[in-house]
């Protein structure tokens, strides 16, 4: 168990910094609504051309699972890789959006969405139980 308080400690410190960076940017962006009045308009070019929150949500996203992917040799107990070849069983919670197929019948294919479940697959063929998911 000392590796899960570990795991809420470090998570804790992660969220702690977090809300410290939403704090300073609330901060600053009410320091700019006040005093704007008092500045110049200023023109950003291409700006019509930067993401949104989805899409830098995604790239946050992706940095991240990257990142823990690139330390998890540094983690006891945590897969070295999430190579397309670790497998899921139906009712595991998905940890990445993506497409997996079941490792017995290829041809069966599904989109999944992080957070979600992996379903049964549906194959349509006797001996279903046992099949399990990879990401392709």
């Amino acid at each position: 168990m000392a590796s899960t308080s570990g795991q809420e400690e470090f998570l804790a410190v992660i969220h702690k910094s977090q809300e410290a960076v939403i704090a300073v940017v609330r901060n600053l962006a009410e320091a700019v609504r006040t005093a704007s009045p008092k500045l110049p308009s200023v023109s950003v070019p291409f700006a019509d051309k930067l993401p949104g929150p989805e899409g830098a949500v995604a790239s946050q996203r992706k940095f991240a699972e990257d990142l823990l992917t690139a330390a998890a040799p540094l983690m006891p107990g945590r897969a070295t890789s999430t190579a397309a070849t670790e497998t899921y069983k139906p009712g595991q919670v998905v940890p990445r959006d993506g497409t997996v197929e079941c490792a017995r019948h290829h041809d069966v294919q599904d989109h999944v969405k992080a957070g979600t479940r992996f379903a049964p697959c549906s194959h349509h063929h006797e001996h279903s139980e046992g099949c399990t998911w990879q990401y392709v």
